[in-house]
């Protein structure tokens, strides 16, 4: 496909396809990729994302200038949330359109998604290392500062364990032709939150620092339908004692106990700790659906004898949970349809107000030109008789009133209620 077609497709603001555009993007830098089609670079990146093409990577094109290799990954295959195509002007943010998510026919049979290479998931690519340089925080969680991983809250002892069986889960999806990836961006996913008390309370956990939260869901696509995928690791409560600085369980604190007995500093009190038990949380991350299920183990290794029946529970679920987004979406359109109404009597409610108030302001602005145009003819009625009144005078103080007369003219100046009324506004022109 040459340089040539594609200069045609956007003049002529016809769609491009998933492959046009990885094509495009492969052939040239983004900046003149974003110049063909008259938007930002940063704007034809989220194009590129939204359509699942990857981009080439920094220092891309300064390596194949000087000679130097950079790989070229391959156009992976249309996955859930991606678009087909694009054309100039359609909007590529969260906020648009979008079809309800469906569940996959029961009489469809659904291809195995094949992965490159034997190594892990994709989407645990890198997590080892990136969780074991985390920061342990209480009761050991890990809390590593990148967040674009898979949902795994687990404690270090328990890491290679969280990832094999993460791994193995996704897996065991795939086998069945359901696809595990970090949420895509064609909507909003909600990552639900997790509670690793082994038995919550009724009131929910507080935490300082809080554990480590992903930045994009993991989730499980069954048809359409985003099914959300959390691992950790419980913690349960057991009486402890603390020891230089740190909490021990009873039992084993009693190995440190001193030959003299314990110091009068020393106390004992409910503590949690990390129990080497997991727990997975399947959830809807649809902000409009509410639903979860989750499965403990009873004991460590429990929850890899169970997978096959995690994995069908979950399908099973899938179209509950495509029908609560179908009735959250419903609501959402009968809330949205009565805030409307409501927003638009509000403003109905403050046009009347506002009518009312010109109407009222003219009228008492009126009433003042009105009160002053009284005025300007009393003044008017007493300086015209004070002028006949002394022009029948004829003695010596004819001369010093007629001054006084004057002045006092000066004084008061010329009302003009005709002025006034000129500059009178009218209720419709308030």
């Amino acid at each position: 496909m040459g340089a040539d077609w594609l200069e045609v497709e956007v003049r002529n603001d016809e769609r491009i396809t998933r492959e046009a555009l990885y094509e495009l993007v492969w052939s040239e830098p983004m900046l003149r990729v974003a110049e063909r089609y008259r938007v930002s670079s940063s704007f034809m990146a989220r194009v590129c994302q939204c359509m699942g093409v990857p981009r080439p990577p920094r220092g891309h094109w300064a390596k194949l200038s000087h000679g130097k290799p950079s790989p070229q990954p391959p156009l992976p295959a249309l996955g859930p949330g991606m678009r087909e195509s694009w054309r100039r002007g359609e909007r590529v943010d969260m906020g648009g359109a979008r079809s309800l998510p469906k569940p996959p026919a029961r009489s469809r049979r659904l291809k195995a998604v094949v992965r490159d290479g034997p190594g892990p998931h994709p989407v645990l690519a890198g997590a080892k290392e990136v969780f074991g340089q985390g920061q342990e925080i209480d009761q050991g969680f890990l809390k590593p500062s990148k967040r674009r991983l898979a949902d795994l809250v687990v404690t270090r002892p328990m890491l290679d364990e969280g990832i094999a069986l993460l791994d193995e889960l996704f897996r065991r999806f795939e086998q069945k032709g359901h696809p595990v990836s970090l949420s895509p961006g064609d909507r909003i996913y909600r990552r639900v939150g997790v509670d690793v008390r082994e038995n919550p309370g009724k009131t929910p956990e507080h935490r300082y620092p809080s554990l480590w939260v992903p930045s994009k869901p993991t989730v499980v696509f069954i048809g359409t339908v985003a099914i959300g995928l959390t691992l950790f690791e419980l913690t349960e409560t057991k009486e402890a004692r603390y020891i230089d600085g740190e909490y021990v369980p009873l039992e084993q604190a009693e190995q440190h106990r001193p030959r003299h007995g314990w110091p009068h500093w020393s106390w004992t009190t409910q503590h949690a700790f990390a129990t080497g038990r997991f727990c997975l949380q399947a959830y809807s991350p649809y902000p409009l659906a509410d639903w979860s299920e989750t499965w403990r183990e009873r004991k460590p290794g429990d929850l890899r004898k169970r997978l096959d029946a995690i994995v069908r529970a979950v399908r099973a679920a899938a179209p509950l949970v495509a029908q609560l987004v179908e009735e959250g979406e419903l609501a959402e359109q009968v809330r949205r349809r009565e805030q409307e109404a409501q927003w638009q009597r509000h403003l109905e409610e403050r046009e009347r107000q506002r009518r009312e108030k010109a109407r009222q302001d003219a009228r008492n602005e009126l009433l003042q030109i009105i009160a002053s145009w009284d005025e300007a003819q009393r003044i008017d009625s007493f300086f015209a008789a004070a002028r006949a009144q002394l022009r029948q005078r004829n003695d010596d103080a004819h001369d010093v009133l007629l001054e006084r007369l004057d002045s006092a003219r000066s004084l008061i100046g010329e009302p003009d209620p005709l002025a006034a009324l000129l500059g009178w506004k009218t209720p419709e022109e308030r």
